[in-house]
């Protein structure tokens, strides 16, 4: 994870992207960092219920269940995280434009906001992107011009595996893929 980074994680409604992510922010806050977890789209407790059946827990990572960007750079600044998730992209507005959350414009505009906070402030943001049936990030295709990574996490309906596959890395290659199996405790790498 390169500091200063904005990473987009795409792939379709319940592949597994928020499992994922919660995942690797547990592993950021067992080397001693604290994360902020942002979801607008789940409850505290529907996250909570997720990270208790992975056996997630701690007092380094911090969940904000919110929507407005304004309010979650706020609170992400006052508690100095080393890593930042936001669940997902489309959740996410800046109250003073008009066009609907969701929309290309505040989808496009979310994410240059926090691209510029990430390079500021040298944390690392992952960010959610739903794919749409014809392949593409729901929203604008733009994003992938925006981030500095992006992973697309797909898999079959009725199959337990998973790909994660790197399509665009400013800072290294994109030649590797990872293959893992969704189990009842989370994704778990297959060797």
């Amino acid at each position: 994870i390169v500091p200063g980074s904005l990473v987009l994680v795409g792939g379709e409604p319940g592949i597994g992207k928020s499992t994922l992510l919660l995942q690797v922010s547990a592993m950021m806050t067992a080397m001693h960092n604290k994360v902020v977890y942002v979801s607008g789209e789940e409850t505290e407790r529907q996250v909570k219920l997720r990270a208790e059946r992975l056996g997630i827990g701690g007092n380094d990572l911090f969940l904000l269940a919110e929507t407005d960007l304004d309010t979650i750079l706020d609170q992400v600044e006052a508690l100095s995280p080393g890593m930042v998730v936001v669940d997902s992209v489309q959740a996410v507005s800046i109250s003073d434009m008009e066009a609907s959350p969701g929309s290309i414009g505040q989808v496009r505009e979310c994410t240059s906001r926090l691209m510029q906070w990430t390079k500021s402030s040298g944390v690392p943001v992952f960010v959610t992107g739903h794919v749409t049936k014809e392949g593409a990030i729901a929203g604008p295709k733009t994003l992938e011009h925006i981030v500095d990574v992006v992973l697309y996490l797909e898999g079959e309906q009725f199959s337990a595996h998973r790909l994660l596959r790197c399509v665009k890395n400013r800072f290294g290659s994109t030649n590797e893929i990872g293959v893992f199996e969704m189990k009842e405790q989370g994704l778990a790498e297959v060797a």
